[in-house]
């Protein structure tokens, strides 16, 4: 075999991990069967996703993911940066570097494609579950003396061929040695493996929170010109469009007071006005009515909008007020005053005026930064890089006692949340997978004996949402590191079942095992592809509702629609997870 790095890998990640006698490892470009052993130490692994990170690099990568079907699974995502933005704020303490590899980080997520950055997060979240649990590290081999470093590290002898009044079996050790004592370990031995794993949260917190707001303002549309203003002069030396939004604020102000104003003067129509709308009583109400219920559509989502916009602004300040008082209070002002005022309006053509502007009035501060040009995707990706840099300079302030629970707590930090990612079938991290999508998938019962359907969905729904997902290999091909599945059975989370069955093989050369796996908690289907078996199933999730919900906020995933949060509200908390041993337990 040709040297590839996998056996350096190997004995890596077995002086690093918890049961270590369970690890399997396949190399991606190697196509081979498991062999028994290997096979054994699969029936002790559970199903959830983790990853490795070694000091330097080792078989062309330094960070590793591993799942049910090895610890060397092939992955497309870069999650290097993530490593070397832990290495150089933790290890070498290089603000310059990590700073660097922090925006580079975050602009390489603005430039994904959606499915990639999809499957990227959902990996990298897997393995931030529960503060970093599923996270290990390369760390130094405990040593007394250079010869006991060789015996405990297990080197390989390398030839280096004859060295004066020496033997070349003692130079290749000796230098092997000295190579690996003088690379750059992410854990020392004096170190709790436990608190980097909660630096490595707090430091993709600061990519993850500014990952939140870009979806909110640029890929749900969500700016205007108060939140986009403020995004160009933050860090700016010119302060001069901050005009455009005080002129933007002082025009709504001024429309909505000439709309009070005439609420307030509606006692002084004159009497022939009045004689007129008796002629046609309540002529004007379905106009009201339509208009202040859109309105009222506008204030809600407004006010919600409004209280996530404080992310942006950090803290209470003039634009942050403008912003308030206009998405929030206006469309409720004019929700009530339009009301009264096209009600009493005696004129059908100025009753329509009314109404439109009316109308207008909220969607000012929405479509001045179309109309003025202003590049908003550009403002505000520039806006959460310097952002992301200035948070980076605070937290680079902080000692290894204020990386706690409690500080996290504090700094309102959700990444770490229990989330996970699962392979139940073997095949490489990447958003779009030979063609299967990497997005929810709808599970719908059948109820016409014409099959159940498991189809694609551009977002979560209810019936995205499972509770309980068992399956079983088939059989026929023990050893083969592509297993499928020939029994699926899925518990919806309103209780209603979907069970998959592969037909008998008239051949009796394929079966069904007997043992079977199964996950309990709250899921999403996010790749399936089936045959005549499942040849592709991957799915991520919590074993707690509340969690499922927390880790989508957090890492910005898929929007999840107000009946399927509500259907998780409804559910329990429970903790519980796969079946079989959990050789990663959090201490």
């Amino acid at each position: 075999m040709p040297f590839d790095g996998t056996k350096e890998l190997a004995k890596i990640i077995l002086s690093n991990v918890k049961k270590p006698e369970y690890c399997v490892f396949l190399h991606p470009d190697d196509e081979r069967s498991y062999t028994e052993d290997e096979l054994d130490n699969l029936k002790n692994r559970d199903f959830e996703t983790r990853l490795f990170m070694t000091g330097t690099q080792c078989a062309g990568d330094t960070v590793f993911m591993r799942n049910h079907h090895t610890d060397n699974a092939e992955h497309a995502s870069n999650f290097n940066y993530v490593r070397d933005y832990l290495k150089a704020f933790h290890v070498v303490k290089n603000w310059t570097c990590a700073k660097s590899v922090m925006t580079t980080l975050l602009t390489m997520c603005f430039q994904l494609e959606p499915s990639g950055y999809y499957s990227f997060a959902t990996s990298l979240a897997s393995g931030l579950s529960r503060q970093g649990a599923n996270t290990d590290f390369e760390g130094e081999i405990p040593t007394e003396s250079d010869d006991d470093f060789v015996d405990n590290a297990k080197i390989e002898e390398i030839p280096v061929g004859k060295r004066a009044g020496g033997s070349d079996h003692y130079g290749a050790k000796r230098m092997s040695a000295l190579k690996m004592k003088n690379q750059i370990m992410l854990v020392r031995r004096d170190e709790d493996p436990v608190l980097i794993r909660r630096k490595l949260c707090f430091l993709m917190d600061v990519v993850f929170k500014r990952l939140a707001i870009r979806k909110f303002l640029v890929d749900d549309g969500r700016s205007n010109i108060y939140r986009l203003i403020h995004c160009q002069t933050k860090y700016a030396h010119n302060k001069k469009p901050l005009i455009i939004a005080v002129f933007a604020f002082i025009l709504q102000i001024s429309l909505t007071a000439y709309v009070i104003l005439q609420f307030a003067n509606l006692g002084l129509i004159e009497e022939e006005e009045e004689v007129v709308s008796n002629v046609f009583p309540h002529v004007m109400l379905p106009l009201a009515l339509t208009t202040s219920l859109h309105s009222f559509m506008i204030a809600i989502p407004n006010f919600q909008e409004s209280l996530f916009s404080y992310r942006i602004y950090g803290k209470i300040g003039p634009l942050q007020m403008m912003d308030f008082i206009m998405s929030a209070l206006i469309p409720l002002v004019l929700t009530v005053s339009g009301f009264v005022v096209i009600y009493r309006e005696t004129s059908f053509i100025e009753g329509v005026l009314n109404s439109t502007a009316l109308l207008f009035i909220p969607e000012i501060d929405d479509q001045l930064p179309s109309i003025l040009g202003l590049r908003t995707e550009e403002i505000v990706k520039n806006f959460l890089v310097a952002e992301s840099v200035m948070t980076f300079d605070k937290m680079a302030k902080l000692e290894d006692a204020d990386f706690s629970c409690a500080e996290m707590k504090n700094r309102n930090i959700t990444t770490g949340v229990q989330f996970n990612d699962f392979y139940i079938t073997n095949m490489t991290e990447q958003g779009i997978t030979d063609g299967t999508p990497f997005q929810p998938y709808q599970v719908t019962v059948d109820t016409n004996q014409m099959g159940h359907q498991i189809d694609p969905s551009s977002f979560v729904t209810k019936d995205c949402l499972l509770k309980r997902i068992e399956w079983k290999y088939t059989t026929g091909y023990p050893r083969t590191t592509t297993p499928r599945i020939g029994y699926l059975h899925l518990t919806k989370i309103d209780n209603s079942e979907v069970e998959i069955e592969r037909k008998k093989d008239p051949h009796g050369l394929v079966g069904i095992a007997d043992y079977s796996h199964s996950i309990d908690g709250l899921f999403i289907i996010t790749t399936f592809q089936m045959s005549e078996d499942v040849l592709k199933l991957r799915v991520c999730g919590s074993y707690n509702p509340p969690d499922f919900l927390t880790a989508f906020d957090c890492y910005s995933l898929w929007d999840v629609s107000s009946e399927a949060k509500r259907a998780i509200s409804s559910m329990p908390c429970q903790k519980s997870g796969t079946t079989g041993f959990d050789r990663f337990n959090d201490a």
